[in-house]
């Protein structure tokens, strides 16, 4: 990672809300595609020897357009049906899930960047996310596009670092954590499915309490802003030659069908972070296995605590 592009409280309107099985914020993947469309143009327009290698998110706000119905506790996506049919009646459509989000992305970037390139470079960035959609949003507004070259020696030095940090204030970072998720598995040995389908779901017992029962949540022991996300695609079929399937948005690359992979990330307050690197997703492509990842090499500073022994910890001292 030699340069850092820092695109500030980037504000969306009408992003994805769904991805796969989960809702509430949009897969990894739609930012690592924007990353790589944004590296298309800025190599078309400024220079074809720089590279955007990986993506960092801050969310700083968001909000799904849903509401709740008084009798329930279930929320509902806010939906329409337009435009109507020719006969006046209403369309059937698949369900989507719309959301607001204010998000600041940290962008790696490679390559030589002159003073000379600098300013078109941001500007570049600036009329390109105009132009974009992001997570099939539209983007409202841009703070600010800022190119720091020094930011090696900015991750070296603990105060400087810190200071960057605090800089993207109040927000949290989307890290994995995988870790997790392996070791409620073997503690349960349950299927893999079954073990990320209990961080999913929300879970309640009941006691006797006289002639009434009480209810209590049943929550898992493990600490942390727990959250299932998509981390890439499987493929399930044969690699297909471009132009060999129909129908599809770009007939001159190479088609796969593929289907979702999840795994578990972790909200966590930028400031926390040892090491830059940590926030930074980027992809692999794994052709053997017919895998597309997204990667992000988070390394908590503690092992993995559980909400009993953190309770402990904080008694002892």
């Amino acid at each position: 990672m030699d340069k850092l592009l820092v695109i500030r409280h980037l504000n969306v309107e009408g992003a994805n809300a769904i991805a796969g099985l989960t809702w509430g914020f949009p897969a990894m993947t739609s930012f690592l595609g924007l990353t790589h469309a944004l590296q298309r143009k800025v190599q078309a327009r400024v220079s074809d020897r720089l590279t955007l290698t990986g993506c960092a998110v801050i969310c700083h706000a968001s909000q799904v357009q849903s509401h709740s119905n008084n009798m329930s506790r279930e929320n509902y996506f806010a939906l329409t049906r337009n435009p109507l049919t020719k006969d006046g009646s209403t369309a059937p459509f698949n369900e989507e899930g719309k959301m607001r989000m204010d998000v600041t992305l940290l962008i790696a970037l490679s390559g030589p960047t002159p003073p000379s390139v600098e300013d078109e470079l941001a500007e570049c960035i600036e009329d390109a996310l105009a132009a974009s959609r992001v997570a099939g949003g539209t983007v409202q507004s841009i703070g600010s596009v800022e190119l720091i070259k020094d930011i090696s020696s900015i991750n070296r030095e603990p105060a400087t670092r810190k200071s960057f940090l605090r800089k993207l204030l109040p927000g949290f970072a989307l890290v994995s954590r995988d870790d997790v998720l392996k070791d409620h598995i073997e503690k349960t040995q349950k299927a893999p499915l079954d073990a990320f389908l209990d961080f999913s779901t929300r879970k309640m017992s009941s006691k006797p309490k006289g002639d009434k029962a009480e209810w209590t949540v049943d929550r898992l022991d493990y600490t942390g802003w727990l959250k299932p996300i998509v981390v890439g695609y499987q493929g399930i079929s044969d690699l297909y030659e471009a132009g060999q399937v129909g129908n599809v948005r770009d007939r001159s690359c190479p088609v796969q069908f593929v289907e979702s992979i999840y795994s578990l990330g972790q909200w966590i307050s930028p400031h926390r972070i040892d090491d830059l690197k940590h926030l930074f997703w980027h992809q692999e492509y794994q052709a053997d296995n017919a895998l597309y990842l997204c990667k992000n090499d988070y390394q908590p500073e503690t092992p993995i605590l559980l909400n009993n022994e953190t309770n402990q910890t904080i008694e002892e001292k």
